[in-house]
């Protein structure tokens, strides 16, 4: 099924303001997106031949295929992996591109994904031989504990296995991003195949308080809201003697796109969410469903009330590698502890 995409945010509703732009742009083939007079098509295919629009930049093994765009006709596709979540946001992306290039944004058509293409999709290219582990992290696995193990790699993914503690830990890598519901189908894929009993989730979101400065503080908790109802799990993680970075107990929300973070969203769950991003909450209902432990610790990476420098709009300074390798040393401290 076809649907005409929604009316574009404008820089002036969304959280990022005017840096929204340097989040959009680089993402959307703007020439090609004029030529076509703003008129485009998003939809979903299973092939990873498909995901060419990024360049595997020097020495990043993982999440660097994108979503492939090409010009037919009149019309711009843009072939995205079967995520909801996935081709909603780029349907986003294209509708916001438009808008600030001056071009039409009620041009920009989507088609979603069948029910249970995007887990059909994982589970044709996670491969068969993955070896089974006590935990699987999924997410920064190439910045921890980079002097053990060596990668294995198939078309899609790489792992590669280290000893934690008492416990094997799997580190599995994804070169494709599993944006939404297509992180749920992966821990869905990993249960079904009875892989691990656990998985961990090591990423970045946004943070809803003005204290919360970006790429200073790691985050977890047990609560999500996800389609708006809530969602609670048990975590498997050791939290006393915690370094002061790491921030426990915080209350998550699940959205499909950074461009559903406007300021009207902002305002109406600054008193009751404290962190937000697409995929926690997809997960936890999976591991759950399965049975299987489920645990994050994601950096705050960016700060909703924009009162920071740094931000999804700029992540690649020195500045912020530097203060993102010392967040990941301290994920690494608790996992130490919470795995011996």
């Amino acid at each position: 099924m076809t649907i005409t995409a929604r009316r574009a945010v404008a820089p002036s509703e969304h959280t990022m303001g005017e840096r929204l732009a340097d989040y959009v742009l680089p993402k959307i083939p703007t020439e090609r997106l004029t030529a076509a007079h703003g008129r485009a098509w998003v939809y979903p295919n299973r092939g990873l031949s498909f995901l060419q629009g990024g360049e595997k930049r020097q020495g990043k093994r993982f999440n660097w295929r994108r979503p492939y765009f090409t010009q037919v006709g009149e019309v711009l596709h843009c072939v995205a992996p079967p995520g909801h979540d996935y081709i909603h946001h780029y349907a986003e992306l294209l509708r916001s591109a438009c808008l600030l290039s001056g071009l039409p944004e009620e041009r920009v058509d989507l088609e979603l994904p069948a029910e249970g293409h995007g887990r059909a999709f994982v589970d044709h290219w996670l491969p068969a031989e993955l070896p089974t582990a006590d935990l699987v992290v999924l997410g920064y696995v190439e910045a921890l504990w980079k002097n053990q193990g060596e990668w294995t790699h198939r078309p899609g993914f790489g792992w590669r296995a280290v000893r934690v503690g008492g416990a094997t830990v799997l580190m599995l890598g994804c070169e494709f991003s599993f944006w939404g519901d297509l992180a749920g189908d992966l821990v869905s894929v990993l249960a079904q195949r009875t892989r691990t009993s656990g998985v961990l989730y090591v990423g970045k979101l946004g943070g809803l308080h003005p204290d919360m400065v970006p790429n200073t503080l790691v985050v977890t908790g047990t609560t999500t809201r996800l389609r708006d109802r809530p969602l609670a799990w048990n975590s498997f993680l050791d939290l006393t003697s915690a370094p002061p970075s790491v921030r426990p107990g915080v209350r998550h929300a699940t959205l499909s796109s950074v461009m559903d973070e406007t300021r009207t969203w902002l305002d109406t769950h600054r008193l009751d969410t404290d962190v937000v991003d697409p995929e926690i909450g997809h997960m936890a209902q999976a591991a759950t469903e399965a049975g299987i432990g489920f645990s994050y610790l994601h950096i705050v990476t960016d700060n909703l009330n924009g009162t920071h420098a740094h931000g999804l709009y700029a992540e690649r300074s020195t500045p912020v590698a530097t203060r993102r390798q010392r967040c990941l040393h301290d994920i690494e401290t608790v996992l130490n502890r919470s795995l011996t």
